[in-house]
C-alpha cells in the first residue's frame, strides 16, 4: 500500500499541487498560501482514482458502512470510486450520496442527493481539509439527515487552520491519505512524470 500512497503523491504533485515563493493563493477561508492543491485535477485521471479507492478501502478495512459521501462537488468522485471499488471486491453495496450546499428550491427540496435512510452509517470524505469547513458541513448534513457519521477520510491534510482538530471535536475519527508537508517535499523527476502512464487521447 505504501507504493500506491507514493504513486497516489506523485500524481497529485503533477497535476494538482501548485507553490510560489510568495503567498498568492488565496484559500477557501480566505487566507493566503504559499501552496494550491486541487485534487478535482488528479480525479481526472482513473489511474488517481483507482489509488484512492484501494488506499481509503484500506484505511476502512474490517468496518462496516451503509453509505459514503461528502459535500458537493468535490467528495462525489472520491465516494463513487470507493463504493465501485468495495462492490467490486466483496459485492457489498455501500451507497454514494452528496450532501448539497444549499438545499434544492424545487422538488423535494432535500439537502442530500442519494438514496440514503435514517439510521445509516455513513462514512464522509472529501478532498482537502484546512480548517475542516466542508467537511464539517458535510458531517452535519449528513446527520441533519438521520446518518450516523464517525469516521472522516481526506485525500490531503494542509496541516493548517486546526482541520484535523475541529473535524475530531465533531465526534469522528479523521485520517488523510496525505499531507501538504509530503506533497511539498515530493523530489520531482522531470523525467518520470507522475502521468507518463495516461492515454493521451484516441480510440477507446
Amino acid at each position: 500500500m505504501e507504493r500506491k500512497r507514493h504513486r497516489l503523491l506523485e500524481i497529485l504533485r503533477d497535476t494538482s499541487f501548485r507553490s510560489n515563493p510568495e503567498p498568492v493563493f488565496r484559500l477557501a477561508s480566505g487566507s493566503f498560501s504559499k501552496y494550491y492543491v486541487d485534487c478535482k485535477q488528479a480525479l481526472s485521471y482513473p489511474e488517481a482514482r483507482a489509488l484512492i479507492a484501494d488506499l481509503i478501502c484500506e484505511r476502512i478495512k474490517g468496518e462496516s458502512f451503509d453509505a459514503v459521501g461528502g459535500l458537493e462537488i468535490g467528495a462525489y468522485p472520491i465516494a463513487t470510486c470507493v463504493s465501485d471499488a468495495i462492490y467490486r471486491h466483496n459485492r457489498n453495496i455501500v451507497r454514494v450520496f452528496v450532501v448539497r450546499k444549499e438545499p434544492k428550491t424545487h422538488g423535494i427540496r432535500d439537502l442530500i442527493a442519494g438514496d440514503i435512510q435514517a439510521g445509516d452509517e455513513a462514512l464522509i470524505v472529501d478532498d482537502v481539509v484546512t480548517q475542516g469547513n466542508s467537511t464539517l458541513k458535510a458531517i452535519k448534513g449528513a446527520r441533519q439527515a438521520g446518518l450516523r457519521v464517525r469516521r472522516v477520510v481526506v485525500l490531503v491534510d494542509r496541516e493548517e487552520g486546526d482541520g484535523r482538530k475541529n473535524i475530531e471535536a465533531a465526534g469522528v475519527r479523521f485520517e488523510a491519505l496525505c499531507t501538504l508537508r509530503e506533497l511539498a517535499e515530493l523530489p520531482n523527476d522531470s523525467t518520470q512524470s507522475a502521468t507518463r502512464h495516461v492515454n493521451p487521447g484516441g480510440p477507446l
